[in-house]
């Protein structure tokens, strides 16, 4: 008799992790309830102190030389890039809330100095453009290779992560510089 409820415990936890539940709150007070304790009340996963303190965008962004104060940050599904998703993280001087072309917006200035970037769920960056007031060229700059990502995060609803170009690149002869750290709710 133990053997085959063990067994049974056994499959029924497989079943559990082969499939995504559809209401955390739900399944934990499934799950406590199959383990014959009380339900409490449902808990989130804990995200990391920088997903959920300060700012939510710190740090400096310069052209040439001229600071950019980036406040905001949203985070965008995009379209997938060599079979693997993508999150468009975009960064802006104005507020972009409930703006839903934030990125496309950002690209043409209406949302101040601008940076998107395009990121995969390792953290690698594939593509990002930056507008800044500071550029000599007006509009958006799409650059690929100098802007990485250290410390990226997507847990718990929230992504971070700390986006840097190494200290002063060369874009198009002109010296652009990130140091942006931040926190955003995920897509």
């Amino acid at each position: 008799m133990r053997k085959a409820i063990i067994c049974l415990a056994g499959i029924a936890l497989i079943a559990a992790c082969s499939k995504a539940p559809t209401d955390a709150g739900k399944s934990e007070a499934a799950a406590a309830a199959a383990s014959g304790t009380a339900a409490s009340a449902p808990t989130t996963p804990a995200a990391p102190t920088a997903a959920v303190t300060g700012p939510p965008v710190s740090g400096t962004y310069t052209a040439n030389g001229k600071p950019a104060a980036l406040t905001q940050v949203t985070a965008h599904t995009d379209e997938p890039f060599d079979g693997k998703p993508v999150i468009e993280l975009v960064f802006t001087a104005k507020d972009q809330t409930g703006d839903p072309k934030a990125g496309f917006n950002a690209l043409f200035g209406k949302l101040g100095d601008a940076i998107t970037v395009k990121v995969q769920p390792d953290g690698t960056v594939i593509g990002a453009n930056i507008v800044h007031a500071g550029l000599k060229r007006e509009g958006s700059i799409a650059i690929s290779g100098p802007i990485t990502m250290q410390d990226y995060h997507s847990e718990g609803g929230q992504i971070s992560g700390h986006l840097t170009s190494g200290g002063p690149i060369d874009v198009f002869d002109e010296k652009v510089a990130i140091d942006l750290t931040f926190h955003t709710k995920a897509p």
